[in-house]
């Protein structure tokens, strides 16, 4: 059966490129090649994974007020009466 992503598991993988992502700025920073353009370069990923993440939290929500729409206009069409 196939489950809905929770939030959890988005932090989760948030986490896992955020770590990746700061892995490798930690071994350009620490083999000495810590050069402006290697920074701009870093922070420039960062913000994309932000802005990635927010687009990510965005959708999640906008599933889940979709169908809770649509449980709601099952609702209304039906009558339990």
């Amino acid at each position: 059966m196939v489950q809905a992503i929770s939030n959890e598991q988005t932090f989760v993988t948030n986490l896992e490129l955020f770590v990746s992502k700061a892995d490798k700025f930690i071994k350009t920073y620490y083999s000495g090649i810590n050069q402006e353009k290697h920074v701009r370069e870093i922070v420039r990923e960062l913000q994309n994974l932000v802005s990635d993440t927010d687009l990510q939290q965005l959708e999640i929500e906008y599933q889940n007020y979709r169908e809770r729409a649509d449980l709601f206009s099952d609702c209304d069409d039906t009558s339990w009466f």
